[in-house]
């Protein structure tokens, strides 16, 4: 039996998100840990409900990368979060970001839902707060470069946007002056965030030369929104959001040809 190329392409999605998620598990400890998965088991839930019912609708597939939409909603959650926020959240990343475009996301359904849930409950613990007095996660971030590697391989990210995005952060670290800039690449879900959010395939720029301006600005406003006021979140939602709602434009910019009469 042989697996569709769907089938396929959400195997290796879950693969790649499997090593940074049993790491997350390993440091929430027990309690956190079983509340993570039980999170999981919930979102996968909501995710295919929502897509069973808008296809019985249309009478169209599913479509695929439910699975990813829900591993990557829980593995960018910093903690224990309130569950009615997060199935609110699943189900506007689901509806607005995915179904009702026919089951084809313009933007990463899961950084939808998480800045949906980051504005509508800031207290219900999906902010990742003062991330810049916590030490830099190595284990984490060392976690995502093997799946990471298999998805580029596979053509399922764009590794200029995550380039980029290393560059831009450390670019702007440096600019604003902040002495420990290298450590941003490793504080809170940087690594995770790049890879699976802004570099994925939905709403990722087109052009090479787009992808890495995408990548820079992403990865420079991370920096710039850690370090403007401390007190806010670990920057990488609102980043990425922001990149992806500026990628039709810098494709544009960047494919423009003057007319010649």
């Amino acid at each position: 039996m042989t697996m569709t190329d769907p089938d396929r392409d959400d195997f290796f999605w879950v693969l790649a998100l499997a090593p940074p998620l049993g790491v997350r598990l390993y440091g929430d400890g027990m309690e956190a840990a079983v509340q993570r998965l039980l999170l999981l088991a919930l979102a996968l839930g909501i995710i295919y409900a929502w897509a069973a019912l808008f296809a019985r609708r249309m009478r169209r597939p599913a479509g695929p990368g439910l699975p990813a939409f829900a591993m990557t909603f829980v593995l960018m959650l910093p903690g224990p979060v309130a569950w009615g926020g997060a199935v609110l959240a699943l189900s506007f990343g689901a509806v607005f970001g995915r179904e009702i475009f026919g089951g084809r996301a313009i933007l990463p359904p899961a950084l939808i839902g998480l800045a949906f849930a980051i504005f509508s409950f800031p207290e219900g613990g999906f902010e990742a707060r003062s991330v810049l007095a916590q030490p830099p996660d190595s284990l984490f971030a060392m976690s995502c470069l093997p799946g990471a590697a298999l998805l580029m391989l596979r053509g399922a990210l764009a590794w200029q946007i995550a380039v980029g995005a290393v560059v831009g952060a450390t670019a702007a670290g440096f600019l604003m002056g902040d002495p420990a800039w290298w450590e941003h690449l490793g504080l809170g879900a940087f690594s995770a965030g790049i890879l699976f959010l802004a570099a994925a395939p939905d709403g990722a720029v087109a052009g090479k030369g787009a992808r890495w301006l995408h990548g820079l600005l992403v990865g420079g406003l991370i920096v710039v929104i850690r370090l403007a006021n401390p007190d806010q979140p670990d920057g990488i939602v609102f980043a990425a959001l922001l990149g992806g709602l500026f990628a039709p434009l810098l494709d544009r910019a960047l494919s423009w040809r003057p007319r010649h009469g």
